[in-house]
């Protein structure tokens, strides 16, 4: 064994042995084959000198004069410190007593005299080796132990989040099951009171009905019966309105789709309401896309609701000028499934006595609108309804207020194609046109181009590449330039596919000092 092919070893060695022939030939044969090696000729020397640097192995000669090999392993083992050491013993005595004795008083391996080189490396290699495994499982199970005490400080914390969690959620459901049953009792009260409130305006428009077909009452006598019905009816819609958001707030609202005519829908809500619009003076514009279909699977009873809530509101804020109503469809929008389209109804006033402001105040039910004699103040509660059902029917309402001109309500809902006998035309959808970057010619490749693309550091690494002639880290800086500037990207790879790196030198040359 040569010391071109031992391993190089880590470690410091101390010998202790009277003889300076033998330290001097043992130090330099494990120095050569690349061990720190320390000398001493006594024990008392070398208690001294391990307490002040414990070495990684002792080599300890048993006959020396004074203290023996045995007392000063006995002396090392006893010390706390170093107790941990590998001690081989070095004797020329053969004795299987002695040898015994070596290993009693602490010793971990035995050399005869005169030993060989190549086992006096084996026995230090072996014994360094275990005493680093040793260390290292040392390291590894105070590791371990530490895991295991952090694990527990984190397990006994996780329990602490887990019991004041299993708190809170028992805190919150108290709270949920004390706010379900208030908001029960505030529908049973607000059910029972519209009850209560019905029976009398029933009456109420029975009896203005009854006496209003008395053609024996003067004029002055109708118009006030008049004012009395319109009062009465204004009320119980209110009411009824009130009662139908009470449900939705409990979640009582359901949807009941079904198949049916849309036009016939439309048809009858803008005949109804034409005329009223006409009675009040106003003029009442009516627009149906060609693309509606005619057949819808949808809820006919909240869709005609909102519709019917839509066209009062228009006619009660607007004094003067026009509604215009717009249906139409929308076939496959991108966001809902291809059996899907999404219906948008549009009603148009030129009302400007109510001013709701912004979207959520005007959907408050609670929220205060400016008192005006001369208006009905009951809009923004039916918004609220109409809301309410757009949003059950999987769709939204927009409003919104131009000052001087008018009001603009859109709303849309989601409705089903439907297997019926009319077949609708689909609604033509604008191309969409992309912008799409030209390919710059090679002449056009410059410094200001690369910089709009990329980091005053990436035209330093591309220089420098270019500069010595790294092809492949070219390459890679190359891969980093963004898409949407492909055309560099091309153009940079032509050149280092070429090896034409004195073109990039050439654009990447200003500003590198």
């Amino acid at each position: 064994m040569t010391p071109e092919s031992a391993i190089a070893p880590e470690g410091t060695i101390l010998i202790i042995d009277d003889s300076p022939d033998n330290l001097r030939v043992l130090s330099k044969t494990l120095s050569t084959y690349g061990y720190a090696v320390r000398c001493v000729t006594n024990g008392a020397m070398a208690l001294i000198s391990i307490q002040n640097l414990p070495p990684d192995l002792i080599l300890l000669d048993i006959r020396m004069p004074g203290v023996n090999g045995y007392e000063i392993c006995q002396q090392l083992k006893r010390n706390p410190d170093v107790k941990d050491i590998p001690i081989i013993f070095l004797s020329a005595l053969d004795d299987v007593r002695d040898i015994v004795k070596a290993f009693q008083v602490g010793g971990v391996d035995y050399i005869t005299k005169p030993f060989q080189t190549e086992e006096v490396l084996a026995r230090i290699q072996n014994q360094l080796t275990i005493q680093k495994l040793r260390k290292q499982l040392s390291e590894q199970n105070q590791h371990l132990l530490q895991e295991i005490d952090d694990r527990k400080k984190t397990e006994q914390a996780l329990y602490q989040e887990i019991q004041r969690r299993i708190l809170i959620e028992a805190s919150l459901q108290d709270a949920k099951n004390t706010a379900e049953a208030a908001n029960d009792a505030k529908s049973e009260f607000l059910a029972q009171m519209s009850h209560e409130l019905r029976t009398p305006l029933n009456v109420i428009l029975g009896f203005t009905t009854l006496m209003r077909s008395d053609a024996t009452l003067p004029p002055t006598h109708q118009n006030y019966l008049a004012t009395i019905d319109d009062s009465a009816r204004r009320l119980l819609k209110l009411i009824n309105n009130i009662l139908t958001l009470t449900y939705a707030e409990a979640s009582q609202l359901h949807l009941n789709e079904q198949e049916f005519d849309l036009h016939h829908l439309l048809d009858a809500a803008v005949t109804l309401w034409q005329a009223k619009a006409i009675e009040k003076g106003l003029q009442f514009e009516f627009q149906r896309s060609a693309a509606v279909p005619q057949y819808i699977q949808s809820d006919e009873s909240k869709l005609r609701q909102i519709l019917m809530n839509l066209l009062d509101n228009a006619i009660q804020i607007t004094l003067a000028g026009y509604i215009t109503v717009n249906v139409d469809i929308e076939h496959h929008p991108t966001d809902v499934t291809d059996l899907t389209s999404r219906l948008i109804i549009e009603v148009h006033d030129t009302g400007t006595g109510i001013a709701f402001g912004p979207l959520d105040t005007a959907f408050n039910v609670f929220s205060k609108i400016p008192p005006d004699a001369s208006l009905p103040q009951e809009p923004a509660l039916s918004l609220l309804l109409i809301r309410q059902f757009a949003q059950l029917m999987g769709g939204d309402v927009l409003f919104q207020n131009f000052p001087d001109q008018g009001n603009l309500v859109k709303v849309h809902i989601l409705v089903k194609s439907s297997v019926s006998p009319s077949v609708s035309t689909p609604i033509s959808v604008p191309t969409v046109q992309h912008v799409v970057q030209s390919l710059p010619d090679e002449g056009t490749l410059t410094r200001e181009t690369l910089e709009v693309a990329m980091s005053d550091d990436w035209l330093a690494q591309l220089h420098q590449a270019a500069v010595k002639g790294f092809d492949q880290q070219i390459f890679q800086l190359i891969q980093k330039i963004p898409t949407s500037h492909a055309p560099l990207a091309k153009t940079l790879e032509l050149w280092t596919r070429n090896f034409q790196f004195d073109r990039i030198i050439e654009i990447t040359q200003q500003g590198i000092q």
